[in-house]
C-alpha cells in the first residue's frame, strides 16, 4: 500500500501576492488554506469523466501522484490566515507541480515557494525546494535514514524519535528502533530539540 505524504508550502513574498497565490491554487468548495492540483494542471475532461484507472494514470503523469491532495479539511480548519498551507499526497511528493506553480505569477516578482515533504514511512523519503519563478532556488534532500532525514520528517509532521518508537543509536550516527541500537541508550539518545526551516538555508 502506497505510503502517505505530508507536504508543507510557505509562500514568500508581499501580503497581497501570497493572498492572490492563496486564492488561485484553492479548493473552491473549503476555500483558503486548502489546494487543488486542477488549478496547476488542469485535468481535462475525457480524465475526469472516464474509468478510475484513466483518471489514475492521467493524475500520475501529470501531477506524480494517483489522486488530488488530500487532507485538506484539517489544512483549512488549521490555517491561520498566513503564508503556510500544509495538504497530503499518496506514494510521493509534487514537486513538479511547486514548480510549475511557481510560474503562474509573472506580475508578482517578489514570491518564492518553498516546498517540504516527508513520507509516513519516516526517514526514507523527504525534502525541501524553493522555487522562484520556475528556477530550483534552494534544495535539501538528505540520504535516507539518515539523522537529518529523520529529523526533517519529525519536523513535518510535528512529533519527536519517540512518537516514532525512535531513538538516537550514537553509535550508528542516526535513528532505530531501540531493539536494534548498536550501543547502550544514552539519557539524552531520545531527545529531539526541534528544527526551524530556516536552519536548512546555508549561511
Amino acid at each position: 500500500m502506497p505510503y502517505k505524504y505530508k507536504n508543507i508550502l510557505n509562500i514568500q513574498g508581499s501580503d497581497s501576492s501570497v493572498r492572490e497565490a492563496l486564492l488561485q491554487i484553492m479548493d473552491e468548495k473549503l476555500g483558503v488554506g486548502s489546494i487543488d492540483f486542477n488549478k496547476i494542471t488542469p485535468m481535462p475532461p475525457w480524465a475526469k469523466h472516464g474509468s478510475e484507472g484513466m483518471r489514475e494514470q492521467w493524475c500520475r503523469e501529470n501531477w506524480a501522484v494517483p489522486e488530488n491532495a488530500g487532507g485538506l479539511e484539517e489544512s483549512v480548519k488549521g490555517y491561520d490566515g498566513g503564508d503556510t498551507i500544509e495538504f497530503d499526497t499518496v506514494g510521493g511528493n509534487v514537486h513538479d507541480l511547486m514548480q510549475k506553480l511557481s510560474v503562474m505569477f509573472p506580475n508578482s516578482p517578489d514570491l518564492a515557494f518553498d516546498y517540504l515533504w516527508a513520507s509516513e514511512d519516516v526517514g526514507k523519503d523527504g525534502g525541501m525546494m524553493q522555487f522562484t519563478h520556475g528556477e530550483l532556488t534552494y534544495e535539501y534532500i538528505p540520504e535516507a535514514d539518515s539523522q537529518e532525514a529523520y529529523e526533517l520528517a519529525f519536523d513535518i509532521f510535528s512529533t519527536d524519535a519517540a512518537d516514532h518508537g525512535l531513538v538516537f543509536d550514537s553509535g550508528t550516527g542516526t535513528y532505530c528502533h531501540k531493539s536494534k541500537l548498536s550501543m547502550p541508550l544514552d539519557d539524552t539518545d531520545d531527545e529531539y530539540p526541534g528544527i526551524d526551516y530556516g536552519d536548512y538555508y546555508e549561511e
